[in-house]
């Protein structure tokens, strides 16, 4: 304990200033005024409450940059800019966004990126400009995109890191359409195996019930959000999708939940999918995705787990549902049931009772249980809609099996 507070201590002390970070570079505000022409308005790529993303250019840098520019009096603040620093500066992953510098003059508060030329994942799934000739995602790019995602966060929590606010568009893709994790001024670290007390920040939607409700922030916290992205990738629709005939917010994760209930998953897929999808890869990626989805963190698999299903949902479609005995993936169980109240995922929903089969690594179990949710106040969905990232991130223990078997 006492080793622990040391270093904690001394991290928090380093931490205090960029300088310490010795993996990316210090850009004086006039480089990144030549960069962006000045903040040439025709060079903004992105918007979001933190601010604007330019896209930059700098003499000496072959590739063009993504600058991100903290707004004066942002309710984002230093803490959140040191803390994205600190995590890309000595994390590196393919699967990672890379950080290549930072700007800190006078009352300026500036990131540089990596250009990643096709934005995020959310606008190829259902932001996109059919207009501009913009075309769906294919199943394999979407598995692949979804893969290469979970690849980035299991290395994150290799190193013990949380990264609290995975969403979709905190998953970017390159000109080659190679995914990588972004923004990480939410982040936490810690010792391994561990859970973090601390508020509840998030993006509405994403959030871990379990965290919601406890402020017991783990991996298990970002494997639920992660669960959330691949219900976005498989249904092509927001994760809180207001009905215009009343008024009322239907959210994505109960949806599948209770089309899943009723056999139904088939009516969630994607209509530009449909057609596409294997059954047997269909049923492994929606299993892969509710076992994430679970309400309590140790019923959900780890990303190392998450990684194996992909691939296994990946060998499915490549293969035509047909497995080589060297394949690997994982067995998940889904447990369908809320032992949250639901209001804090933004629905409304009438109460239901239902029994499901689920598979464990042993034996076939039965269970009954009740879903009941409320409606959500403005003032409680006010309260969920936290300050986002310096960005545009008695119940049964499952056991997890390392064999893909069809099903």
């Amino acid at each position: 304990m006492c080793l622990f507070f040391r270093w904690w201590q001394k991290s928090s002390r380093d931490s205090s200033n960029p300088e310490n970070s010795t993996t990316c570079r210090h850009f004086t505000i006039a480089e990144i005024r030549s960069a962006t022409n000045n903040f040439d308005q025709a060079l903004i790529i992105g918007r979001g409450g933190f601010g604007n993303v330019y896209k930059g250019k700098f003499p000496k840098h072959r590739s063009p940059v993504a600058i991100k520019r903290l707004n004066q009096g942002s309710n984002q603040g230093l803490r959140e800019f040191q803390t994205e620093i600190k995590m890309l500066s000595h994390l590196r992953h393919p699967h990672l966004v890379s950080l290549i510098g930072y700007c800190q003059d006078a009352a300026e508060m500036i990131l540089v990126y990596d250009y990643m030329a096709r934005g995020t994942l959310r606008e190829h799934l259902y932001d996109y400009d059919s207009s501009n000739n913009q075309q769906p995602l294919s199943w394999n790019k979407r598995l692949e995109i979804c893969l290469a995602a979970a690849r980035g966060l299991h290395f994150l929590h290799t190193e013990n890191v949380i990264h609290r606010d995975v969403k979709s568009t905190n998953i970017l893709l390159d000109d080659d359409w190679i995914a990588k994790v972004a923004d990480f001024g939410l982040s936490k670290d810690g010792p391994n195996g561990s859970h973090v007390t601390t508020d509840v920040k998030g993006s509405l939607g994403y959030l871990d019930p379990e965290y919601y409700m406890s402020q017991w922030l783990s991996q298990k916290s970002d494997v639920y959000s992660f669960g959330v992205v691949l219900l976005e990738v498989l249904c092509g629709r927001p994760v809180i999708k207001r009905r215009i005939e009343n008024r009322q917010e239907e959210s994505l994760v109960i949806w599948v939940k209770s089309c899943y209930q009723d056999g139904n998953v088939d009516l969630t897929v994607d209509p530009a999918l449909k057609g596409t999808i294997g059954q047997k890869c269909l049923d492994k990626f929606v299993e892969v995705a509710l076992s994430c989805l679970n309400d309590h963190g140790k019923e959900r698999p780890f990303m190392k787990d998450v990684v194996k299903g992909l691939e296994c949902a990946l060998s499915l479609h490549l293969t035509g549902g047909k497995n080589n005995s060297d394949d690997v993936a994982v067995s998940f169980t889904v447990l369908v049931g809320h032992d949250y109240d639901d209001h804090s995922r933004g629905v409304v929903m009438t109460d239901s009772q239902c029994t499901i089969t689920t598979t464990s690594s042993n034996a076939a179990t039965t269970t009954t249980t009740t879903t009941t949710s409320t409606t959500t106040s403005n003032e409680e969905e006010k309260a969920l809609v936290l300050h986002g990232v310096f960005s545009h991130l008695g119940n049964p223990t499952p056991t997890y099996l390392s064999v893909c078997t069809d099903k």
